[in-house]
C-alpha cells in the first residue's frame, strides 16, 4: 500500500481548516496591526498636544491676519506659560504694528468670547516657552507684505517651529 502524497496547489478533499503557515501568517497581521494602533493612540502625548496647538496657531494666525486687513486694526499674539491671546490695537493710532503692541491696551471685546481669536490654553500639560525671531512682538498688521517670522514652542525638551513664509503662509516643521 502507497501513501498518498499531496501535490503543490491540489489540496486533499479530506482536509478541512488552514495550514499552520496560513495561521501564522494571520496572527503577524494581527501583531503589526495591534502594535500601530498603540503606538498611534499611546505615543507621546506631550509631542502630540504641542504638534496640536502649533497647527491650531498656523490657522488662528492666518485668521488674525485675515481679521487685522478686513478690519484696518493691527493685532497683536501675546503668550505666556499657560495660554495665548490676541489683542486688536485701535486704529487711531499712527504707529507701526510693532511699536504699538509694546503699550498697553485694553483688550478688545471682539477678541474675546466667541470669536475665533479668543483667549485659549496650551494643549500641553506642562508649561510651554516661545521664542519668536526675528522680533519679540508677533503682530499683524493690515498691510498685504509679511516679514518672515520663526516662532519656536517647547515643552519637556520638545521643540516645534512654526514658520511665516514671507508670502504669509504659516507651516509647520517638526
Amino acid at each position: 500500500m502507497s501513501t498518498p502524497t499531496l501535490v503543490p496547489g491540489h489540496a486533499d478533499p479530506d482536509q478541512k481548516g488552514f495550514t499552520l503557515l496560513e495561521m501564522m501568517i494571520v496572527v503577524l497581521i494581527i501583531g503589526i496591526a495591534t502594535t500601530l494602533a498603540s503606538v498611534s493612540a499611546f505615543g507621546n502625548n506631550t509631542e502630540k498636544a504641542l504638534r496640536q496647538d502649533a497647527q491650531r496657531l498656523a490657522q488662528l494666525f492666518s485668521a488674525a491676519q485675515v481679521e487685522a486687513r478686513a478690519s484696518g486694526h493691527g493685532i497683536v499674539w501675546e503668550h505666556d506659560q499657560q495660554g495665548y491671546r490676541f489683542r486688536r490695537l485701535p486704529r487711531r493710532m499712527m504707529l507701526p504694528a510693532r511699536l504699538a503692541a509694546r503699550a498697553q491696551q485694553p483688550q478688545d471685546v471682539a477678541l474675546a468670547g466667541d470669536s475665533v481669536l479668543r483667549p485659549r490654553e496650551w494643549s500641553s500639560r506642562t508649561p510651554v516657552e516661545v521664542r519668536v525671531e526675528p522680533q519679540e512682538v508677533l503682530s499683524f498688521g493690515p498691510d498685504w507684505i509679511t516679514t518672515p517670522v520663526n516662532l519656536e514652542l517647547r515643552t519637556d525638551g520638545i521643540s516645534i517651529r512654526l514658520l511665516r513664509l514671507g508670502n504669509g503662509r504659516f507651516v509647520v516643521q517638526q
